[in-house]
């Protein structure tokens, strides 16, 4: 009607409202929720229901409309709700069922339900009869509603035949509760349906298979004239007996003449028929068989299954039942949006039926949110919890769900009783395994996070007799995957394999009891450390993009390795760090790993030598993890203790047989020499470093050598055009070799010397090449370190706006990769900028909160720093006052690192 009378619509709708609400509100009605034109209300008995719907009818016909008549369809129903402190009523099964039973009507019609003609079928008005509609299907409804038409008298009463589906055949059980969402999954799988004739629904214990099937067996009813058959096999343990089952189901008797299958086949064979197998993990091969039989011979038959795996023949479509969606735990999203959120909505359905009046509050929002998370949007895993709401607050449940098998117990008494707890679930699953996939499940719990198949095969695989040879791995985790236990994905061009939480938690207890850990955990630690060390080497060369990305996603089984390590092997933990240094400071997690290192370099000196590690390969792992430990200083903003152990490097390299190790560690120590402007002795060893690298062909040491020189000549001689060459130099060699970092770091050189020249376009282009380079490889440090570049660049040329927006990232991202160092540096660009914009106070406490950082952490200013940051600081003084200069000063020193923080980054 909108679009019919677009001029007068708003008048006529608001007449409608009006005349509903008095209705409504003078037969002791509330009015709960308006969903455009269409008014949901809620009364105290049925009998003022009625009479409001009577009161409303005529009124609404005794209206002069004009030409644009209004007539409302309406539903009556009663049943269980609850008023929600917003005001609006939460029960899904009572309003769902009013709203199919309202849109089975037409305009000016009034349909009651059974359940509310019971109530008022003895005390009805003067002159309203009620007609018997009969039995009708409504849509999304599993059994038959039996409705009446409310006939008014001096009001039409004939009507088309209402909106319902034809009655068909089923044995689909009623559910007790609502179904929560899946509505892209049924959608789906309807669709799979129309299309082929098996659909099996794979997906882990717990995942909702049944339900889903039964929801999806429930939207079919129109589409299978013989209707919709469930078969329950899940309490079916000898396979023979699974004829038997479907006999009882279609009434169906022996024959001595023909076989059982003979006898279905001839029921089915014209049927239009959608048979639900559920539960067939158990019957697997017997499955398979009849289903194959009965569809060869049933030609418009189709069969819906679930199992923990497909059943394998041919023609089928494995749909994979995914857990509920979660809500993401680092951007919670607001009240209204969370209780979309699928997982969120399940919980607070069966929470408020255990608990009445549960509802989704600002104080335990984070805390369903992680219950849902950490249960891995298992439906049954979420029922069981919710459960404990009777007993336990949301902070408690999440808070115990490290025990979350003790945790999740209680479920329906009805209910199998493998589907009555989690754990008894899990172990259904996997009772069914072969001897072999037990075992690899088990070994499975040593990684963390996740794996890939030479992983697996590398640590799970031995040689005992009866083992698990590393060729069998493959076939096991493809029928672990098959069974969901496993579940993979594609990470660039290639499958890593996952487990959700659930899954792992119980596949370490079984691990745990066993006899096997200490043996796994030692594989994979060695697996680990080979691995590490293979990708120090391939960061330094093209592929650089690539295994930055493998170590990232192998992060968890790094820390899980380091840890076995520190306590049982510190060789192996510290050979990992040596080799890490690399990935932790280009990926911004130097101060995570400065404490691996630091503890690896400790523990290692409390043992002896152990066997089978000669002295030169201790004294070699030694010295790369404090090359390492240098970069991780630098990193963190610690010249004077990179430079340190800088040194030890070298020395312990020069008493090793390692040249090339020794070149890349001369390399390293030149950076705090430089940073400590020790010019000459960062010349020297720059000269040695480069010499050895060009003996040795290592074009990676050789460009790190040329970079590094040409920046010591720029700042000792000021020679640019011999540092332009070497810099080029350095360019040609890196581009020829694909070193994508060095390229990188050639192109932030070229950037200075162009400064130097006064050329500072070409400096501001140089820095963004730089930039789009390292963020191509993910190089997460030094991407800050160019846009600060850029920040300095800009604010030197007055360019304030500019360096402000690159100021106010680059000192959150130091900050949240610990940079004490660079916060505090960042802090005093922010006081120059402010002490050039004459906000003299606000400058003074930006330098007096950098250097009480400073001195906290012990992260001194280079001696150009203190050059350029004495003169701003005299300058300042010469505006203020002594007593104006103190206090600011206190104020700014007083301050935490957060507080100058959000000083630095206000307007």
């Amino acid at each position: 009607m909108a679009r019919e009378y677009p001029e007068t619509w708003e008048v006529l709708r608001s007449r409608h409202d009006r005349i509903l609400r008095k209705a409504i509100e003078s037969n002791n009605g509330y009015t709960f929720q308006i969903i455009g034109d269409a008014f949901c209300a809620a009364f105290q008995t049925a009998g003022e229901a009625l009479s409001a719907g009577i009161k409303s009818q005529l009124d609404l016909n005794h209206e002069n409309w004009g030409e644009a008549p209004i007539k409302v369809r309406m539903g009556i129903h009663t049943g269980k709700a609850e008023i929600q402190e917003n005001g609006e009523y939460h029960g899904y099964l009572t309003l769902s069922h009013v709203q199919r039973l309202m849109s089975a009507g037409h305009g000016g019609q009034v349909l009651v339900s059974f359940a509310t003609q019971e109530l008022i079928r003895g005390n009805m008005p003067e002159g309203t009869t009620l007609r018997d509609m009969g039995k009708r299907q409504l849509k999304d409804m599993i059994h038959p509603e039996h409705i009446y038409q409310l006939d008014i008298a001096n009001l039409p009463n004939e009507f088309p035949p209402i909106k319902t589906l034809d009655i068909v055949h089923h044995n689909l059980p009623a559910q007790m509760t609502s179904f929560i969402g899946r509505e892209k999954e049924i959608g789906e799988i309807k669709q799979t349906i129309n299309e082929y004739r098996l659909v099996t629904l794979t997906g882990s214990g717990g995942a909702g298979k049944t339900r889903l099937s039964l929801q999806v067996g429930t939207e079919c009813l129109k589409q299978f004239s013989d209707g919709v058959w469930l078969a329950e096999l899940a309490p079916v343990t000898d396979p023979t007996l699974i004829p038997q089952t479907l006999f009882s189901i279609f009434n169906l008797r022996e024959d001595s003449h023909r076989s059982a299958l003979e006898i279905l086949i001839d029921h089915l064979r014209a049927k239009t028929l959608l048979l639900v197998l559920d539960n067939c993990e158990h019957l697997i091969d017997a499955c398979a068989q009849i289903s194959e039989s009965l569809l060869h011979a049933c030609s418009k038959l189709k069969i819906l299954a679930s199992s923990r795996e497909a059943l394998g023949i041919a023609g089928e479509v494995a749909y994979h039942v995914p857990s509920l969606n979660t809500p993401d735990l680092a951007d919670l999203p607001t009240l209204p949006e969370l209780e979309k959120v699928d997982s969120i909505r399940l919980f607070l359905e069966r929470a408020a039926t255990a608990k009445a009046g549960f509802a989704l509050t600002q104080d335990n929002a984070a805390s369903l949110a992680q219950i849902c998370s950490r249960l891995d949007g298992i439906p049954l895993a979420i029922e069981l919890a919710a459960a404990r709401i009777k007993v336990l607050s949301p902070e408690q449940i999440a808070l115990r769900l490290n025990d979350r098998f003790r945790l999740l117990t209680g479920g329906s008494r009805t209910a199998l009783p493998r589907q009555q707890t989690l754990r008894a679930m899990i172990d259904w699953s996997y009772s069914l395994l072969t001897e072999q996939e037990k075992i690899l499940f088990r070994r499975l719990a040593v990684f963390v996070g996740g794996w890939r198949l030479e992983a697996a095969e590398s640590v799970c695989a031995d040689v005992e007799e009866g083992g698990i040879l590393p060729h069998d791995i493959l076939d096991l985790l493809t029928r672990l995957v098959d069974k969901s236990l496993v579940t993979t994905e594609e990470v660039m061009g290639e499958t890593r394999y996952h487990r959700l939480e659930t899954i792992r938690q119980y596949s370490r207890e079984k691990f745990f009891e066993t006899d096997e850990v200490e043996s796994m955990r030692n594989w994979h630690l060695n697996f680990f450390v080979r691995f590490t060390e293979q990708v120090d080497e391939y960061l330094k060369g093209p592929d650089q993009i690539t295994w930055q990305s493998r170590m990232t996603e192998e992060q968890d089984n790094l820390r899980a390795a380091l840890e076995w390590g520190l306590s049982r092997n510190p060789d192996s933990a510290l050979r990992i760090a040596g080799a890490a240094n690399l990935f932790w400071t280009a990926g911004g997690y130097s101060a995570e790993g400065f404490r691996w290192t630091q503890k690896a370099l400790e523990q290692v000196e409390k043992i002896p030598t152990p066997y089978g590690v000669t002295t030169e390969q201790r004294l070699v792992a030694r010295a790369k993890a404090l090359r390492g430990l240098t970069r991780l200083y630098l990193s963190l903003g610690d010249n004077a203790n990179a430079k340190r152990v800088a040194e030890e490097s070298v020395a312990l390299y020069r008493q090793s047989q390692d040249r090339r190790g020794l070149a890349f560690a001369l390399v390293i120590l030149s950076y705090p020499l430089e940073f400590l402007s020790e010019l000459s002795q960062a010349e020297a060893v720059l000269q040695e470093s480069y010499s050895i690298a060009r003996a040795e062909g290592d074009v990676y040491v050789i460009c790190r050598s040329l970079n590094m020189w040409a920046r010591a000549i720029l700042n000792l001689h000021h020679d640019l055009d011999l540092s332009q060459r070497y810099i080029e130099e350095s360019l040609r060699l890196a581009r020829e070799a694909s070193l994508r970092s060095q390229e990188a770091q050639a192109c932030e050189i070229m950037a200075t010397i162009a400064i130097q020249r006064g050329d500072n376009n070409e400096a501001r282009t140089q820095f963004k090449e730089s930039v789009r380079i390292y963020e191509e490889i993910g190089a997460t440090f030094n991407v800050i370190l160019e846009k600060s570049n850029l920040a300095h660049l800009e604010r030197k040329l007055g360019n304030y706006a500019d360096a402000l927006e690159y100021y106010r990232e680059t000192i959150i991202a130091f900050r949240d990769i610990g940079q004490t160092g660079a916060v505090a540096h960042q802090l005093e660009c922010f006081g120059f900028i402010a002490q050039a914009q004459d906000q003299n106070e606000r400058a003074l406490q930006l330098f007096a909160s950098a250097n009480a950082l400073r001195e906290q952490r012990s992260t001194p200013m280079t001696p150009h720093e203190q050059s350029y940051f004495k003169a701003q600081l005299k300058g300042l003084r010469e505006k203020m006052d002594e007593m104006q200069f103190d206090s600011a000063w206190s104020k700014g020193y007083a301050m935490t690192m957060e507080q100058a923080i959000a000083l630095a980054l206000a307007d």
